[in-house]
């Protein structure tokens, strides 16, 4: 289970709620554990996961019932699937306006979940006999929209009048229309990012993946660069160096003296910040290269940067602010000679690159005061551009544990020098 299902309790517990709704496809994935082609599609609120505050109410996975066979190789620990469906023959369709007021689409339609025929006196093939045994488990529960066959997870579980957090909270007015007035909702955005920033052990099995994975993809990407390569090829050998590896690219920045345009050059600090990832969860790691020799400046500031790390590794312990290391971080690069350093960034990482709180709409930022977390998984970002200089840049991917840091990626901030 992907769920941090006791940190989630205390969180809802101190925000007053009696469940989560999740209409975004990172939440649902973290909250079901199913992950499949509707997200793909982006074929948004189509599925819908639901979390009840009391585990002894059913948890409820919203899908279309056509879809269920996905279930097979992409389970669900929640035990109620909760499907949808509109049979309507395609080849006579009847007029009618969908008003919501007007049609009588909450009636449950007779029929099998699946319009598909079946072949009379031949013996069904044991993936036959599976695939209807998945149909006939959901056969007569379905209703006709992805938004009502929420409402009756919600009625199933006894939430009618319950206080409910919402990614999207648009999703709790679609219920009110559908007579569940009772509900009071919350914008729990922000609340699921607060949950998902303390990792389950799940989820930092993938994140090591995820890490080693997008380390020795950037490590690819600087093995075979070469002066005059276009900077924007570099993206495709990240995709492949991913992909080879059971993988996804999602994306490399590689820019010289703050732009992506152009190609590589010799004499020239070059910055590489990637992101792969490996089942949804990311994998984030930056490196610089030089091609050339490399002046004594640029050496010792990127061992600067390296030394800085190093001591805010040793700092972080759950409870320290970011801000305590964000100001430690930067005094430790500009008491070892590197003065001018402005950014030390850290974020947590996880089903988003950045996995944790942020400020949106009116909010200003620092509105979500955050502090390191036992089981939290986070980069420590060193970009750096100088006009006049150049740009770099360095990150690692690191566990937060009881008594420090567990690393992810190899930590070796050095400069990459390539010889021309």
């Amino acid at each position: 289970m992907l769920l941090n299902r006791d940190r989630a309790n205390r969180i809802m517990d101190a925000h007053g709620l009696d469940a989560l709704v999740a209409a975004f496809p990172e939440n649902i994935y973290y909250l079901s554990d199913y992950y499949g082609p509707m997200f793909l599609m982006s074929r948004n609120y189509t599925l819908y996961a639901m979390l009840p505050r009391d585990e002894d109410r059913p948890a409820a996975l919203v899908m279309p019932g056509s879809g269920v066979y996905h279930l097979e190789h992409a389970p669900t620990w929640m035990p109620n699937v909760a499907t949808y469906l509109t049979r309507i023959d395609p080849r006579n369709i009847p007029e009618r306006d969908f008003e919501v007021t007007t049609e009588e689409v909450d009636e449950p339609a007779p029929g099998p979940i699946m319009p598909y025929p079946t072949r009379e006196g031949v013996e069904m093939a044991p993936r036959d006999r599976q695939l209807l045994g998945r149909y006939a488990m959901h056969a007569g529960t379905e209703h006709a929209t992805a938004a009502r066959a929420l409402a009756g997870a919600l009625r199933t579980a006894g939430l009618e009048k319950a206080r409910i957090g919402f990614d999207d909270p648009r999703v709790c007015g679609w219920l009110h229309t559908l007579g569940l007035e009772g509900i009071a909702g919350c914008d729990a955005l922000n609340i699921f990012k607060q949950i998902r920033m303390v990792k389950s052990e799940s989820e930092i099995a993938l994140l090591r993946i995820a890490g080693r994975m997008s380390e020795k993809a950037i490590d690819t990407v600087i093995d075979r660069l070469e002066i005059g390569m276009p900077l924007d090829e570099i993206g495709r050998i990240h995709a492949v160096a991913m992909a080879q590896q059971g993988g996804q690219s999602e994306w490399i920045i590689a820019n010289i003296r703050g732009l992506a345009t152009g190609v590589v050059e010799p004499n020239e600090l070059m910055k590489l910040d990637s992101v792969g990832s490996y089942k949804q969860y990311r994998g984030d790691v930056g490196r610089s290269v030089y091609f050339g020799e490399p002046t004594d400046e640029m050496l010792s500031r990127i061992d600067a940067v390296g030394r800085a790390l190093q001591i805010a590794y040793e700092a972080i312990r759950p409870g320290k602010s970011f801000k305590e290391i964000v100001d430690l971080t930067l005094k430790a690069v500009h008491d070892r000679g590197f003065p001018g350093f402005v950014i030390a960034a850290p974020h947590s990482i996880g089903l988003e690159h950045t996995d944790h709180p942020v400020s949106v709409g009116p909010q200003m930022p620092g509105e979500h005061p955050l502090a390191f977390e036992e089981n939290m998984v986070f980069t420590l970002d060193m970009p750096y551009h100088e006009f006049g200089w150049g740009t770099t840049h360095v990150e690692d991917m690191m566990i937060v544990r009881k008594d420090g840091c567990e690393p992810i990626t190899s930590m070796n901030t050095k400069l990459r020098i390539k010889p021309i």
